[in-house]
């Protein structure tokens, strides 16, 4: 008997998590007639909600691009948007009651690649602090200064976890 002509393959995945109070909506394509909803589910009806939509776009593109400086990442689901009470988050202190924020889920195949064993995202904690973003889109809070805050204990708008190896 012949040996089968595809093999099941697992690969071994280190899922990391951005938690952030920046809108970092994936909102896709933007490049049709009005009115249309975008794959996040936001109503595209007019100029105003265009212009939200691609500062949206841009703030999740910024953060794909700082994730990739280091390595090669995939990710099945676009980041959940989430109302909870600020105080069940490691965000900064200056944030206070019910608030939204994103939480995306991404994976790599190389260990160590944002940080080490201690501090599993230190790297990414370094790359993501003060780089500029687009704020006033659909954040319930208002950040000091438009930026990704990775490390005032006061004002961190966006914090980083390490989930562990899962077997893709």
């Amino acid at each position: 008997m012949a040996p089968p002509f595809f093999y099941d393959v697992n690969i071994s995945m280190h899922e990391y998590r951005v938690h952030t109070l920046v809108d970092i909506t994936e909102n896709g394509n933007l490049k049709q007639p009005f009115p249309f909803k975008t794959p996040s589910g936001e109503l595209i009806h007019d100029r105003h909600s265009l212009a939200v939509a691609r500062d949206q776009n841009s703030n999740f593109n910024t953060m794909l691009q700082l994730l990739q400086m280091r390595g090669n990442i995939t990710w099945e689901l676009p980041p959940n948007r989430i109302t909870d009470t600020i105080k069940n988050h490691a965000f900064g202190s200056f944030y206070e009651g019910t608030q939204t924020s994103w939480h995306f889920q991404f994976f790599t195949e190389q260990s160590g690649v944002y940080g080490d064993l201690q501090d599993p995202v230190a790297q990414l904690v370094e790359d993501f602090h003060h780089v500029p973003i687009v704020s006033f889109c659909k954040e319930t809070v208002t950040f000091p200064l438009s930026t990704f805050d990775t490390q005032d204990l006061r004002t961190l708008n966006t914090y980083f976890s390490y989930a562990g190896t899962v077997d893709k």
